[in-house]
């Protein structure tokens, strides 16, 4: 029962604490990502993790849906071209409009033109005016593909950016722009990278606090522990050793939930996303 009320700390039904009971007695069969994360297809991770053959111990699968909510209802968002083509949700104008946009991202030649005439537009206004986009199609490709907050405006050239950082990630693994760990996110991937560490001679110090964290005039950084210090050029730390590294007044919330059937019945990896006053929320 302890381990029941350390999961879910406030009054539940009799019939979900049987549930998750008998969901305890299986802990073996199922893990729960505390931070899910994604990662694009054709990200800048996902190079490094190929170039360094972190691949041979981390597993990945597909995002292979998303949604957006939009006015009450929640949309499934077509991706691929394949996808635009086979949507019953969106009419014939929608879907060239949507195709319109796509073409000009894949293509070089389209892309830069874009970039360099309206390189001063605003992201929004270059949607509207040059792709005629409104309503739903705006909605998603602003908050779900580009991941703009609600009120704040960005230049057309970094919305063009991340729509091809979006648009070259699709086709890679399959119909999709996104990657999700199979077992764990963060975690794995670190692990993984100590593995190759391990593996690649690097030097492990046990059991030691890290007093301060001190950079050089040569440009290093010096690392204070409880019986010495370590010099390095760079560093990979948490934000809890620095002060300056995140704002005091930052916060992050997260809700993990356990549902009994499937969502939007649909039984794969999809991400759905909402907009509030906060910014865009996504749920893996």
């Amino acid at each position: 029962m302890d381990t029941l009320q350390r999961l879910a700390p406030f009054e539940l039904s009799p019939e979900t604490t049987e549930k998750l009971q008998a969901m305890l007695k299986n802990d073996r069969s199922y893990m729960i990502e505390l931070v899910p994360k994604v990662v694009f297809c054709r990200g800048e991770l996902t190079e490094m993790l190929i170039s360094c053959e972190i691949g041979e111990y981390v597993q990945f699968k597909g995002v292979a849906h998303s949604y957006l909510a939009h006015n009450g209802t929640i949309e499934r968002i077509p991706e691929s071209k394949e996808d635009i083509f086979a949507s019953t949700s969106l009419s014939l104008i929608e879907k060239r409009k949507l195709m319109r946009l796509m073409t000009m991202v894949s293509d070089n030649t389209l892309y830069t033109h874009i970039l360099d005439k309206y390189s001063d537009t605003q992201f929004t206004q270059l949607l509207q005016d040059k792709f005629k986009l409104s309503g739903m199609l705006l909605d998603a490709v602003l908050y779900l593909i580009v991941r703009v907050n609600r009120g704040d405006t960005i230049s057309s050239r970094e919305g063009c950016e991340r729509l091809h950082k979006y648009v070259k990630s699709i086709g890679r693994y399959g119909r999709m722009a996104y990657l999700c760990g199979m077992y764990g996110g963060g975690s794995e991937i670190s692990q993984s990278f100590c593995r190759l560490c391990a593996v690649s001679g690097g030097t492990y110090i046990l059991n030691e606090k890290v007093a301060a964290i001190e950079s050089t005039a040569e440009n290093e950084f010096s690392v204070v522990l409880d019986h010495g210090t370590v010099r390095a050029k760079q560093i990979v730390m948490s934000p809890d050793y620095t002060s300056t590294a995140v704002p005091k007044d930052q916060i992050v919330s997260r809700a993990i939930c356990i549902l009994d059937n499937t969502c939007l019945g649909d039984d794969t990896t999809a991400l759905a996303s909402y907009v509030d006053d906060s910014g865009v929320v996504s749920l893996l």
